[in-house]
């Protein structure tokens, strides 16, 4: 009760957070639209974010949370010394990464881009360097935010943790509604010919502004932590407790890695495509990422921590296993819905969200097939969250490594062959199956950690759980056949109608 309690705390908070997120998005696409410029500004904001979720996010939050929730739990003082340690160690580390990423920005625009079209390459590489050099100092500050996340966490501050982020979003509107105008109208012209288009570049400077916010508020709530650090003195930065989470920190960040070469693979096929591609790709993604954000990384984000102290206190199996299953159970429950919810809305919910200002009618379209074969991978997403928190707290995350590196061959392997069939549609598919085959080989590895799930609650729960999305499906099918007569038609919607329908067709499901 208390991790689903400490979960559920956690998705309210996300779940607010990205309402804003999908504000912002949807402020985004209607200002920008799917143009050249928007397109530079995703591939040079996913480079750094890139870095963000394979070096922050990923292997430095999860494995900076297991280890200082280990320390808590034994040893205070020491968790303190780790803390301080580690703030002034990847301060450091944030530097050098932000220099190098400056200096080497062209040869990574140069690697993420197959553009065709020699004038509109031109155009694209020159705003997507100059945005790229931008924004980079934002994974600095992501970096130091992963740490104080950390520690919310351990404090059990699961609420404050998920609502941070809004302030990221609040930067992104301020650089759209706000930044755009004003350069357009008052900034310099030298900005087009050294960064990128005017209202683009305060897109991205709101973006900057955003990150700044999200790690000051994170560091303003942990407070008291720096007030226990005035007795700590850092005689060596390289303790053996920041060994440990560097240790840790190995074979995730080549496991990130694979994550991060998929979306290069992805990035190469998706620029080869139409124009636009890359944005359509992109926008359905982020909000694919709704349902992950309130639900996957809450129940993850709160296992963690659980799973490390079951571990560090020495808990028998059968209440490991009790506590893995009820996770996984829990994950399941929130996640298939939202597949069948996205199989049978997604045209509805991609007009509601984008369907104004530059963003056409083809765009949504297109958007909406997007987010249909991603819906696919949902179930596997969620899974690949809290599995991957078991294999940290067991301290075991070389073969959650194998697996990820395996995921580079196969994704490279259906990108080539679904591409030249479907499109960009394709890569929506390949990241849907890769997904699940990941889930699925973390899932076979715990066959030697002996996870003894109970048999009968087991089959009643996938029971039950396949039974509802039976009856939603059934429900969904009824809906699209009638509603439409009294809401309006699929292929020309109001904004009322399409609201109205994701709004009755949600609630049942």
């Amino acid at each position: 009760m208390k991790s689903l309690r400490s979960s559920l705390l956690f998705s309210a908070g996300t779940f607010i957070s990205r309402i804003f997120g999908l504000i912002r998005e949807s402020v985004i696409a209607g200002t920008f639209g799917a143009s050249i410029s928007m397109d530079a500004f995703i591939i040079a904001n996913r480079i750094p974010n890139m870095l963000r979720e394979m070096f922050a996010e990923g292997a430095l939050g999860s494995s900076f949370t297991k280890v200082y929730s280990e320390l808590s739990e034994k040893n205070e003082k020491r968790a303190h010394g780790l803390f301080s340690n580690m703030i002034v160690f990847f301060f450091i580390v944030s530097i050098v990464i932000v220099f190098l990423g400056i200096y080497f920005s062209p040869y990574l625009v140069d690697s993420l881009t197959l553009i065709s079209d020699e004038r509109a390459k031109e155009s694209f590489r020159q705003q997507t360097i100059g945005l790229t050099k931008l924004l980079f100092p934002f994974i600095g500050m992501m970096i130091l935010s992963s740490i104080a996340s950390g520690v919310l966490h351990q404090k059990g501050k699961f609420f404050f943790s998920s609502i941070s982020p809004i302030a990221l979003n609040i930067g992104y509107l301020i650089g759209a509604l706000v930044l755009s105008p004003i350069l357009v109208t008052y900034g310099p012209n030298w900005i087009e010919t050294t960064i990128a288009d005017k209202a683009i570049t305060g897109l991205a400077i709101g973006v900057l502004i955003g990150g700044f916010l999200q790690c000051f508020i994170q560091f303003v709530s942990i407070r008291t932590v720096f007030k226990e650090l005035n007795h700590i003195k850092i005689k060596n930065l390289l303790s053996d407790d920041v060994k440990k989470v560097l240790l840790l920190m190995g074979p995730m960040i080549i496991a990130s890695s694979a994550g991060q070469i998929n979306i290069f693979i992805n990035t190469n096929f998706a620029t080869s495509l139409e124009t636009g591609a890359v944005s359509w790709l992109t926008f359905s993604f982020r909000l694919l990422q709704l349902p992950i954000g309130i639900f996957a990384i809450a129940v993850s984000s709160v296992a963690l921590p659980r799973f490390t102290k079951l571990f560090a206190n020495k808990a028998e199996s059968k209440k490991i296993s009790q506590e893995f299953f009820h996770m996984n159970e829990f994950m399941l429950w929130l996640m298939l819905p939202c597949v069948v919810f996205f199989q049978f809305n997604s045209y509805s919910v991609i007009h509601l969200l984008f369907g104004h200002g530059s963003f056409t009618s083809f765009d949504i379209l297109k958007t909406s097939e997007s987010l249909y074969y991603y819906s696919f991978g949902l179930i596997g997403y969620g899974l690949i969250k809290v599995l991957t928190s078991f294999y940290y707290a067991l301290e075991k995350t070389k073969f959650a490594m194998k697996i990820s590196l395996l995921g580079i061959v196969i994704n490279y392997f259906l990108n080539y062959i679904l591409v030249e069939k479907y499109g960009f549609k394709g890569l929506a598919m390949s990241s849907s199956i890769l997904l699940s085959v990941n889930a699925l080989g973390l899932v076979i590895g715990l066959v030697k950690e002996k996870i003894a799930l109970p048999g009968v609650d087991l089959l009643k729960g996938v029971t039950l759980l396949l039974s509802a999305c039976a009856l939603a499906c059934l429900f969904q099918i009824i809906s699209d056949q009638y509603l439409p007569q009294y809401l309006g038609s699929h292929l020309n919607p109001t904004k009322m109608s399409s609201l109205l329908y994701i709004l009755i067709n949600g609630v049942v499901i």
